[in-house]
């Protein structure tokens, strides 16, 4: 008998603690926090981080002559365009990494060998601001100083968009740059190992940022880190992980937090809110929601291949053999279709009034065509 009454207070005891938890929720469920996707960081990085931002003194800049990419064999006002736009730029060549900056847009550019950082003014013809002998990893704008900042195999650089001097800001021996981001005297930089398998699933990654030409580790043991972005504040984010997540990662490196589990680019960042591709192999959709993760509202369910978001409005592309372009404002469910997009689409910018289309055709002949 003394046993069935100590079991009987057990479970009564039970069932008052559990029902006083969930009339008594804790402050991070209160505010949607989930701590178990919240890790604090070892105050000392595994051998194998420490090896991959070892560096070097930056040699100085041997950028070959501007003049030594032919742009204006390419410069065209005819072609084959998307409805509504005109067309700038045009020939066979290897273009990506189109960005909106604060008074144009800006690209990359290969062609015999050499590639060059091209600024697309909001009116008159585009010029190359410099050509690079090596090629060219991640290409990003920094908001604050308008200058562009990109990896190079395993350095990071930057220059002014109006044009000017490339500096050479850190040289990784073991290690190579997918993607920067930067906001006046920080960069955050995404890297993985330079003989290392790029598909591997492999926590061989890592997140630093670089500060005065030194990189502290911000974020360890990451698969494929990618997509970084920060907006000069005590965080950044960035797409790891397989499958791929978003994280986000506080700048001191105290502490990092998945805000998605399926998370994948194009990834947009706002001052309130961070707009992502959700990679659901069934139904892909566009997700939009809180920088500290949470709930996280839809978009658009189609596939995107491209982004570009400016004051809460998100314009995007879709994949597919007939790719189209849309706009969704806030609170606007269903979005409203801009545009059928001629050939391939392998790039996207927006910057004021301005928006700037790459396309190539079945044929390989690239098109930059602006609205």
């Amino acid at each position: 008998m003394r046993f069935l009454v100590a079991g009987l207070v057990l479970i009564v005891v039970g069932i008052g603690l559990t029902e006083y938890t969930r009339r008594h929720p804790s402050e991070d469920k209160k505010a949607g926090v989930d701590k178990a996707k919240k890790v604090k960081n070892a105050p000392t990085a595994p051998p194998t981080m420490t090896a991959l931002v070892e560096t070097v003194s930056p040699a100085p800049d041997a950028a070959a002559p501007a003049d030594s990419f032919d742009l204006a064999g390419l410069l065209t006002s005819t072609g084959d365009v998307t409805p509504g736009f005109s067309p700038l730029l045009r020939g066979a060549v290897k273009a990506r990494e189109l960005h909106g900056t604060a008074d144009g847009a800006v690209m990359v550019l290969e062609k015999s060998g050499s590639t060059a950082l091209v600024r697309i003014p909001a009116s008159g013809a585009p010029t190359v601001l410099t050509v690079r002998t090596t090629a060219i990893s991640t290409v990003s704008v920094d908001p604050k100083d308008n200058r562009l900042v990109w990896g190079e195999g395993g350095t990071v650089k930057s220059m002014p968009v109006a044009g000017g001097e490339v500096k050479t800001h850190i040289a990784f021996t073991r290690a190579l740059v997918t993607s920067v981001a930067s906001h006046g005297d920080i960069i955050v930089a995404a890297l993985v190992p330079r003989d290392g398998d790029p598909f591997a699933a492999d926590p061989n990654g890592a997140v630093v940022s670089i500060d005065d030409g030194e990189a502290k580790l911000i974020a360890t043991e990451q698969i494929r880190p990618r997509e970084v972005l920060y907006d000069g504040k005590d965080e950044a984010f960035f797409v790891a992980g397989y499958p791929s997540g978003l994280t986000r990662v506080a700048l001191d490196g105290s502490f990092t937090a998945r805000i998605a589990e399926r998370a994948d680019g194009p990834v947009a960042l706002e001052p309130g809110a961070i707009t992502y591709r959700f990679p659901q192999a069934s139904s892909p959709e566009l997700k939009r929601g809180g920088r500290s993760g949470g709930s996280m509202k839809t978009v658009a369910r189609v596939d995107v291949e491209w982004l570009a978001v400016q004051n809460g409005v998100v314009r995007y592309t879709t994949t597919g053999i007939a790719p189209r372009l849309f706009e969704s404002k806030p609170d606007d469910e269903a979005g409203v279709e801009l545009a059928a997009i001629k050939g391939v689409v392998k790039g996207l910018a927006w910057a004021g009034e301005k928006m700037w289309l790459l396309t190539a055709d079945d044929d390989g002949v690239v098109t930059l065509q602006v609205k």
